[in-house]
């Protein structure tokens, strides 16, 4: 027997016993049949169930997290920066900007310059990002896809002009046209400063409201407050206080972007500065935001694990069944080696329907999690929409307010969860999952090499 026809065996075998089952011994004389046994349908609904959460998480989570990298690479961190010295930082980007676009690859420069305070309104404050930023990063086409101005203008002028995150200006009762008060620290060695015990005396600053923002992730729009170049030369006065020169490239998320680009960089400065100029000085944004990053990769490893168990249990329900399959089938196999089947040809058999259940259910629930994660936006609004459903009808016979369910909060998630197949995580998980297959039917396989004729001569 060669292994087409073992194969065939196996294929035929998944079905289970099919149409006139053999006659039950007891009931011979009464011609009752014995009902069909059992195949792997089971098994394969399992392993396809069980693939389907492990390919919608890896999908989902790759574009939460792209989605929420975007934000950041584009709104808060650019895809590099050059540190430079406080004090002269104007002078050195007058000079080093012009040279750094015309370098190949480098879509923007701009110089930044950030610091720490206080915003106060009333009887409410809230720690802020004061970050003087020129009016050309406001309309850079990548700060401006994700930057959503919700009210005013979102480009700071003036020296009393700001404009805040949509959740700063929540968590400050403030709207458009109002006053803040900000506190930053000033590096004023005079009596008072002596007398707090510091070199510093706080600073308090006037600014008027006049643009409202979004990036549509909650916690940055938390955290900055926008301010023109003027205006922090005024308030942000060093050591408190930071300064560099933002660059977008053409492709941040290309091997060149920290190897080609990164050594162009360093070249340029260092010809234009080489009395403080340094290579740590310039930092990608994987660097920038490492610790955030490494979190991002943390939890989407922890579920992939979870789900990973899940698989690997129905794996064992595939060998289950496998061993099932061998015990029902034990006078085959004798009919099988009286035949001329060889101890590989049986264990082929066996190896081969489960491959073939796994093959069957992998491909199964592949294609369902690749369906559920292309429409995972309109799965949840549609959940969202039975729920509030429900609990409005409920809310009226109760006679309580209804509590509106929104499982993606533009205000603390994003609003809509960008679509990232990664089709070598698809890959792997096809693999790992024939791979499981094969490995769990090796223990059946080899029980029904130990079938003798012999044995099932002397027990008949």
């Amino acid at each position: 027997m060669n292994w087409k026809a073992a194969f065939f065996i196996a294929r035929r075998s998944m079905k289970g016993r099919g149409g006139m089952g053999r006659r039950d011994s007891t009931e011979m004389g009464k011609g009752t049949l014995k009902a069909p046994g059992g195949g792997l349908g089971g098994a394969i609904v399992a392993i396809g169930i069980s693939i389907v959460p492990l390919i919608l998480v890896m999908t989902v989570s790759d574009g939460m997290i792209e989605g929420i990298t975007r934000r950041y690479i584009e709104t808060k961190s650019h895809h590099m920066q050059i540190g430079l010295p406080l004090g002269p930082s104007a002078e050195i980007a007058a000079a080093a900007i012009p040279a750094l676009k015309a370098l190949p690859g480098v879509a923007a420069a701009y110089l930044e310059r950030d610091g720490t305070a206080v915003a106060v309104s009333g009887s409410r404050s809230h720690a802020i990002l004061a970050r003087a930023l020129p009016a050309d990063y406001f309309l850079d086409p990548g700060t401006g896809r994700f930057l959503t101005a919700l009210e005013g203008n979102p480009i700071p002028s003036g020296s009393r002009g700001m404009v805040i995150g949509s959740a700063l200006a929540q968590a400050l009762a403030v709207g458009l046209g109002d006053l803040l008060t900000v506190v930053t620290p000033g590096a004023e060695a005079d009596d008072t400063a002596q007398y707090l015990g510091s070199g510093y005396a706080p600073r308090l600053s006037t600014f008027r409201i006049t643009g409202i923002v979004s990036a549509g992730y909650r916690d940055l729009d938390a955290l900055w407050a926008f301010i023109s170049p003027e205006a922090g030369d005024r308030i942000l006065s060093y050591p408190s206080s930071t300064a560099f020169i933002g660059l977008k490239v053409e492709n941040p998320y290309g091997g060149e972007l920290g190897g080609e680009i990164r050594n162009k960089v360093g070249d340029a400065m260092k010809g234009l500065y080489p009395q403080w100029f340094e290579d740590y000085l310039v930092r990608t944004w994987p660097e920038l935001e490492q610790s955030l990053y490494a979190n991002f990769g943390t939890t989407k490893t922890m579920l992939l694990f979870i789900m990973a168990i899940i698989l690997l249990v129905a794996a064992v329900n595939l060998g289950s069944a496998l061993s099932t399959f061998v015990a029902e089938r034990t006078m085959e196999i004798a009919v099988l080696r009286s035949l001329g089947a060889s101890d590989r040809t049986i264990g082929g058999i066996f190896t081969g329907a489960g491959l073939l259940a796994g093959a069957v259910g992998t491909i199964l629930g592949v294609g369902a999690g690749l369906l559920l994660a292309v429409n995972i936006n309109p799965l949840i609004r549609w959940v969202e929409w039975i729920v509030n459903a429900g609990d409005a009808t409920l809310s009226r016979l109760a006679g309580r307010p209804a509590l509106p369910l929104k499982l993606l909060d533009p205000g603390y998630y994003l609003e809509a969860i960008p679509l990232v197949v990664d089709f070598k995580s698809v890959a792997m998980v096809v693999a790992a999952s024939l791979v499981l297959s094969v490995a769990v039917s090796l223990l059946p396989s080899r029980r029904a090499v130990r079938i003798s004729v012999q044995d099932l001569i002397r027990k008949s």
